[in-house]
This record gives structure tokens, sequence and C-alpha cells, in this order.
């Protein structure tokens, strides 16, 4: 039985057809034999400077390379059906280990994803990878706190539970323990600091150095390219293998010539993996060759030149290397059209016919696809002529797009507006019937592979030949129509958004189409821009977005979010807004960048600025009740307690809980502390209703945290409420929550140092320094111990910091006052009415009611 027999069944293609890739198997055959004896010799180890894993088959569009990739992992894994010219020596023995990763339409490299599925791949019981399954889970509970590892069972395997085995099994903390829920930020705390205080129960995996640089880095920076580093440490588990357990693993990398952009941005993540697995073979397909061998890339990429990649210099001739994917020859074509013609809902194909198909498909298998689909519906009462056939590929996919049912093909224009599609995103912007949807994603236009969300895709030469239909074609699109498309395709990729709230990896996948559509067809989309900027880890969702261009809606959208792209931070962060605000802009797109701005500037508490940022925005739309709010809080925040006035009487607040929480907040300044409360619960009730969690959580946080100052806070509630902004890696409210909890127990010195040093390790994880929390929670500490030396060192380290007055800022310095020391700030007024020193006089009578409170356990009031 040979090859051509496939075609017999319905839904083979000519892309499948590979009788002339006898070379591309024998180079694969060849490396694989390879490096299956390299891993035995130990010559894989990442030691060694030279890279020989990685075997490259580049070529035109439309020349077969997917398919070559599936069919050779087919052949590998001893699944190949009927291996046809392929029938030489067979796979190696023995298990092997292999693992796809498809860059089709993506402009990313999912580092993380990545080496979660190499992972996955070589998994089994018994083997086990303690610094992989270490490193990958402090990464993970700081990159993405709160969120559960995905499901990585591979062949009935639980490589999630085997994690989470190692985990419990090689940490040696009292009482640790971890399942298989959500890894949160002190999950990811814990293991660092066992890391690097070499509180390892497994005494090899404390000889792993480059694990601690690995910790100390996902500590200050949980980035991709730290994800991509992972991949070390699973090939140094490989390594510590005994050599006959040591797996064959190969990695299938198809269309790689979508993350090989001219920054290098995302390519740099893939060379990083690459090159820090040296034990896996890597069979990459792309349009373009690796030029990692390149000396001049050595600013652009980690590993790159001759000595590193002397397999990739294409004088090479040792396998693995690279390949240039040639075309099919002529008698392979024509064997193929004489065994499809008559067969398989073919009709006959006269000679002059597959002469005429021959001479244009130029050895292109997709060319060739295309033509018995031409065929097949031109059959009838009329033969087949020879004139039907031979022309030029985009005129070839053109025909057969016209051969489509009038109602698939105004599905084929909606999707090719979109690199992935699924059938529910068409049939909801074309108002299709379902059946006509399924039946247009089971055509041979439509290729599927394995996204998770948007399965189908059009081959890039099929959507190249849509987007230039002839407008002088019955039914073809005009500009304009393609326009109203792609905004219908927005819509409901804004629909489908919401459907998505509570799943933000899913839901960037959906927002990344949405911005694409809009870069391409110069959209704006309110809801898009509202929505990206919800979404947690600013810099994840820059690296989806097309590139910045300052004339389009999109572009500018995407160029705000520079500020968080390659790890800028604080002022850098800062002044890459600033620059982006001085060019001409969009109105909404400059209103949104100023107010990530002012929230930049509140957050180093450069007030001023901040304020001035929300008035302007506020003077354009004074009816927002959003910006009335949030100046109200700026000039609060300022102790601008006259203007504050003013501005409620000016811009009212209409929502009854933002106007209670403003009085609250007031109220806590003058000593009020009964009354702060009440804001902030019922602010905390409305957002909850609304859905808006962690708005919520912060005004449970401040609840907490006047309630802890009244002494009517328990150990017990403090900890609800860090395992509650644990879970959403809020690392603020942790801090607010670890403050409250040391009140509580700054009567037990051992209970109090164990809650200061969990504390400093939150601080140290989120690149932060000590604030209003710690000044005070730690006076309270030094006061309950009546430690004056320690008070002093604590005041003297307080006055060092540049601190302009605040609310927190002025309550900390009541509690140095009352451990006896002058005060920093001068009188606040809040209310006219009210001399300072009645404000103070309250503050002193809550502190001393806290200390006395501490002593005997909080009340019940």
């Amino acid at each position: 039985m040979s090859d051509f027999d496939r075609i017999f069944e319905p839904r083979y293609s000519a892309t499948e057809l590979f009788t002339n890739r006898v070379d591309e198997y024998t180079a694969f055959a060849t490396a694989l034999r390879v490096h299956g004896e390299r891993i035995r010799a130990g010559s894989t180890a990442l030691g060694h400077p030279a890279r020989r894993n990685v075997l490259s088959f580049y070529g035109v569009g439309g020349i077969g390379k997917t398919e070559l990739s599936r069919r050779l992992e087919s052949w590998a894994r001893g699944e190949l059906p009927d291996p046809g010219d392929w029938s030489g020596d067979g796979p190696p023995e023995g298990p092997l280990h292999s693992v796809r990763i498809d860059f089709h339409g993506s402009r990313v490299v999912n580092a993380v994803d990545i080496v979660l599925r190499l992972r996955a791949a070589v998994a089994a019981r018994g083997r086990r990878f303690p610094a992989f399954d270490l490193g990958l889970a402090a990464w993970w509970s700081l990159a993405r706190p709160g969120t559960a590892l995905p499901d990585l069972s591979a062949g009935g395997f639980d490589v999630r539970g085997q994690i989470t085995d190692t985990l419990n099994e090689t940490l040696s903390d009292a009482g640790a323990s971890f399942g298989l829920g959500p890894l949160t930020v002190r999950t990811g705390i814990r293991i660092v600091e066992a890391v690097r205080e070499n509180r390892l129960r497994n005494r090899t995996l404390r000889r792993c150095e480059p694990l601690v640089h690995i910790m100390n880095q996902t500590q200050q920076d949980p980035s991709d390219y730290v994800a991509a580093t992972l991949a070390g440490l699973l090939s140094w588990d490989l390594e510590n293998l005994p050599a006959d357990k040591r797996p064959v693993a190969v990695a299938f990398a198809d269309a790689a010539e979508y993350v090989q952009g001219d920054d290098r941005a995302q390519e740099r993540l893939f060379n990083r993996i690459v090159h820090l697995t040296p034990g896996v073979l890597w069979v990459v397909t792309s349009r373009n060759r690796l030029d990692w061998d390149s000396p001049h890339l050595n600013q652009l990429l980690p590993a790159t030149g001759p000595q590193t990649w002397p397999g990739l210099r294409l004088e090479t001739q040792e396998d693995p290397r690279q390949h240039l994917v040639g075309k099919l020859s002529d008698t392979d074509v024509e064997q193929y059209l004489r065994a499809a013609s008559g067969t398989a809902g073919n009709p006959e194909l006269a000679p002059d016919v597959i002469a005429r198909i021959r001479s244009g498909a130029h050895g292109l298998p997709l060319y060739l696809s295309l033509s018995l689909s031409i065929a097949r519906a031109g059959q009838g009462e009329q033969p087949l002529t020879a004139a039907a056939f031979g022309g030029p590929l985009p005129e070839l996919a053109t025909r057969v797009f016209a051969n489509l049912p009038e109602r698939e093909r105004e599905m084929a224009r909606a999707a090719s507006l979109v690199p992935r599609f699924d059938e529910d995103l068409i049939n909801q912007a074309t108002d299709g019937l379902i059946g006509d949807t399924h039946r247009f994603c089971q055509r041979t236009l439509v290729t599927r592979d394995d996204h998770p969300l948007f399965p189908y895709r059009l081959h890039d030469a099929v959507r190249a030949a849509i987007a230039h239909e002839s407008v002088d074609e019955p039914g073809a699109w005009a500009p304009d129509d393609r326009m109203a498309m792609a905004r219908r395709l927005v819509e409901a990729l804004g629909r489908r958004s919401k459907s998505l709230l509570g799943d933000s990896n899913r839901r960037l996948d959906v927002l990344e189409l949405a911005a694409g559509l809009c870069a391409d067809h110069d959209l704006a989309a309110p809801w898009l821009a509202d929505a990206l900027t919800d979404l947690p880890g600013f810099a994840r969702t820059a690296e989806r977005l097309p590139p910045p261009a300052p004339d389009s809606w999109m572009g500018q959208v995407s160029g705000m979010f520079e500020a968080w792209r390659q790890g800028r931070s604080g002022l850098r962060r800062i002044a890459c807004l600033e620059e982006f605000l001085a060019g001409p802009l969009r109105a909404d797109v400059r209103a949104l960048a100023q107010l990530r701005l002012a929230y930049l500037h509140r957050t180093r508490s450069a007030f001023g600025p901040s304020l001035q940022l929300l008035r302007g925005l506020l003077a354009e739309t004074p009816q927002s009740q959003f910006l009335r709010y949030q100046v109200a809080r700026g000039l609060q925040i300022m102790g601008d307690f006259a203007d504050l006035h003013q501005h409620l009487s000016d811009y009212p607040l209409v929502d009854p809980t933002t106007a209670l929480r403003i009085k609250s907040d007031l109220a806590y300044l003058r000593g009020l502390l009964d009354e702060s409360v009440v804001g902030p619960v019922t602010r905390a009730a409305y957002l909850r209703e609304e859905g808006k969690h962690q708005l919520a959580l912060d005004n449970d946080a401040t609840v907490l945290w006047r309630r802890t100052l009244m002494g009517r806070s328990t150990p017990a509630e403090c900890d609800a409420l860090l395992s509650e902004a644990d879970r959403y890696g809020e690392t603020l409210t942790m801090r607010t929550a670890l403050a409250a909890k040391l009140i509580c127990q700054a009567g037990d010195i051992s209970a109090a140092q164990d809650v200061i040093a969990q504390t400093d390790s939150v601080i140290r994880t989120a690149s932060g320094l000590r604030g209003w929390r710690e000044w005070t929670s730690r006076t309270v500490f030094g006061l309950r111990q009546a430690d004056r030396a320690y008070l002093d060192q604590l005041h003297e380290t307080w006055l060092s910091r540049n601190t302009p007055w605040s609310l927190n800022s002025h309550v900390v310095d009541r509690f140095f006052v009352f451990a006896g020391y002058p005060a920093r700030y001068g009188p606040v007024h809040v209310i006219p009415t009210e001399d300072p020193a009645t404000a103070d006089q309250r503050w002193h009578s809550t502190i001393t009611s806290l200390l006395e409170t501490s002593q005997h356990g909080p009340s019940q009031a």
C-alpha cells in the first residue's frame, strides 16, 4: 500500500503528499539517531558550549512544511499508519517523547507554556525534576498568583500532581503543605527563601547553583525571560538522571516565521529555550532560515555565533542542520494527479489538464489541493478544459473561494480578516447558520490545529488571495465592506471578552484578535481599551498588541503600553508615558494615558502631578463620577481640605458609596475611627455586587486596618484577608493584613518577629520599600515591648525618608508623637470648626486604648 492510496480518504489533501520528502525524512532519521547517541554519551550537557540540537526545514509558504512536521512526529512516535517511501530504518527503539509548539498566527512566544509542555513531555513515574518544579512553582506563584497550574496530564500521568509532590517532599519547612489549588505570592516567597537559605531535603538539589540565581531573579522580576530560563533547570534535572533513564525528546516548532520579527524580542525567548535544552532535539519549520549562527546578533539574542550553533551554518553537511525544503518534482506531481483522477469525488483529469496543473504548480502541494477543489466544483455535463487550470496561486485560491456556496463565501471573507477563528466567532459576525459555519470549517481552505480557543485558520496564501479579491467579481467586498465586517468581528469579540472575565489568559487571546482587527482596519473600540487596561499584568498585555503607530487609534493604544514593555518600571515608566503624551494623540487615548500616569505618580507619592492630571481630565468630562471621585481622593491625600470641600460642592458625588468613603476617610484623619469604618464597609459591599472583587478587597483592607487600630481585630481575621489578597497577588493589601496582624500580636515577641520577617519578604518580592503600614505597626511593636533603642532607630529611619504628608503618614506621625518624638508635620485643619488639637487628643486616646487592648486581647465591641 503506497502513500498515494491515502487520497481515497475523504479529507486527503495534496499538502499531505510526501513522495518527494525522502531527503527530509532521511535527515530527520539521521538527526534523531545522532541525538540519541549523544544523550547516551552524555554530550548533550549544558556545560558544552556548542549546540547541535536543531534540525531546521525552511522554504516558501504552501510547500507543505506543516504537514512535513506533523508527519515526522507521527513517524518518530511509530504512529504513521502507512510510511510509504519512509519505510527504511524505523524509529529508534525505546520510548520517544515529543511535544508540538505551533506559532501559526501568534505574535508572542509563550515561554512558560513551552517549558511546561517540555516538562509534561518527558514526565514518567519514577522520573523526578525537582529543580525545574521548584523554579516553575516559584515563578508561577509570583507571576500568576491565585492561578492553578494547568492540567499537565500526559498519557494518563498526572504531571501537576507530581510537581505538587516534589514541593512537599523537597521543602523542609515545618508544616509545609502544597495542594493542587492556586499558587500564591506566599507560596513563591516560601520556595524562594527555602532555596536561598539552602533549606532543601534534596542534597543533589542544593548543588544546583543556577536555581538560586533564578530564584533571586524571579523574586525581583518574574518576567517571560525568567520563564524561558526555567528550561535550563529542566535540562539540569535531565542531566542528573542515570544515563539509561534519560529520555529522548523531540520538540516540533512549526511556523517559526511568526515570531521571527525584526526586533527579535520574541525570537529572543525562543532562542533562550532552545539553547538551554541541549538534550531536546528541536525540529523547526519556518519560511526563514535560522540565522542564530551570525556573530552580529549578540545584542539581540542571548545565544549566537558559529561556535554556539555550528549546525546552523549553511556550509554544514552533517545533521542535524538546516535544509531548504524543495518543491515536488514534476514526476511526483503528475503521479499524484493521475492517482487522484476519477477517485474520492474527483472527476477524470485529461492528460492536457494534468499537464496544465503540473506546469502551474511549480511543485507546491497547496496548489495541487486547490486545483482539485476547482476540478470537483467544475465537474458536470461539460468536460473539464485545460484552460481552466494553470493560473498563479492567488488566482487559484480566488477561484476555489468563488466555487463555495454564497453563505460560505461570506464566511471565508470574514475569516480572512483574522489569523485564527472558531465557528462561533464567524457565525456571530456573519449571522450565519450553524450548519453552514460547520461545513465551511471542514473545507480544504481551512486548516485546524490545537489552539485552545480559536482552532481554525486560513493559509496565508488563501488569506492574501481573498484580501486582494477584485471588486469586479460578483459579490466581492469593497474596502468599506471589509471594514464593516471587521467592526462586526470586533463587536463579537467584545461579547466573547465579557464571557471570559474570570480567565485572563483566554481573554487576552480574544483581545489580541480584536486589537489586530482595529490595527488593520483603523477602527476604534473604546471597550477594547478598557478591557486591555483591566487585565492584570500590563507588560504581558503589551507583548500581545500590534506594533505602535502614531496615525491610528490602535497604534496609539499600543504606544501607551510601550511604557510597560521590556521590564520598564518606576521612573522609566513615567518618563516613557510623558514622552508618549508629548506627541499628537486622539483624545480618548490621551485621556487613558494621562489616567495611567496619574496613578503612577500617586504610587510614587508625587501627589501634585497626579492631581494636576486628574483635574485636567475632569475639566474635559465634568460629568464623570469616576473622575470626580479620583480628584476628591487626590485632594484628600494631599491634605488640601478647603479645596476638597469646594470640589465636592462644585462636583457632587451622586454615587452614595463614594461620598461616604470620602467622609469616612476624613473622619479617620480626625481620629473618629468608628465613623471611619462605615464608608469602606459600604463601598466594599457595593463593589462586590458589581463584580469588582479586587477593588472591594482594597476597601476590606481599609476596614480591617481601622478596626485593628481600635483593637477589634484578631489574627484569624488578618489571616483571612492575607489569604484573599495572596490569591489575587495584591501585595499592598497583603502588607496591610500583615501590619494589622503584627499589631494584634505585638506583645508576643516570637510571633511578632515572624510576622515582620514575612512582611520583609513580601516587600522584597514587590521591589518595594517600607511604608506607612510598616512604620505604624512596628511603632506599636516597639511600644508594646518598651524597646526605646528599637523605637529610636525606627524613628530615625522614618525621618530619613523623604515622605510627604498624606492621610496615612499623618497617622504614623501621631504614633511617633505618642512615643515621645516631636511632630514631623504641622497641625491639620480638616474642618474649619475643629481645633487640630482635638483630633490629636482623639488619636492619643485611641493609641492608649490600643496598647491596653493588645495586652488583654480584642474587645467584642
